[in-house]
């Protein structure tokens, strides 16, 4: 038995997912299974021998072509725009419209932000500025 099967054995027992939770460097896992790939010149084979889908080994695949081992690592999952955020020129406004108007409440706002000023937004972000400007009140405490 060669030494890269003799490394690659570690995976007749468990299956990839098994293997990877534990692990504090899943590129190195990704790699070794990559370069299965690269000497067997199968993608059903690797995913059947790796238990994982031939869509994850493309796609592990077209990023090790791309970016190396940096494109094995875990990327992260987090929405690259948040839908619900708006600019800080935005927030001015509508605390400037509350602070002129203490007694607007936030569909008040809305209103005021659509037919003065051209902008439609939802009441979720004209909410969390006043929350976070100290103007949204829960129970006796000012938030």
């Amino acid at each position: 038995m060669d030494s890269n099967n003799t490394n690659l054995s570690i995976f007749l027992d468990e299956t990839y997912f098994e293997r990877i939770k534990d692990s504090k460097d899943p590129a190195k896992i990704r790699l070794k299974i990559i370069e299965y790939l690269l000497q067997c010149g199968s993608v059903s084979e690797t995913a059947r021998r790796f238990n994982v889908s031939r869509k994850t080994i493309r796609k592990w695949e077209k990023r090790y072509s791309e970016e190396g081992i940096e494109g094995l690592k875990d990327k992260s999952r987090a929405p690259k725009t948040s839908p619900r955020s708006i600019s800080q020129e935005v927030q001015k406004i509508i605390i400037n419209i509350k602070i002129r108007h203490p007694d607007y409440g936030i569909r008040k706002i809305k209103s005021i932000l659509e037919e003065q000023y051209n902008i439609n937004i939802s009441i979720h972000p004209i909410y969390s500025t006043l929350k976070s400007a100290g103007f949204i009140k829960v129970g006796n405490h000012v938030r």
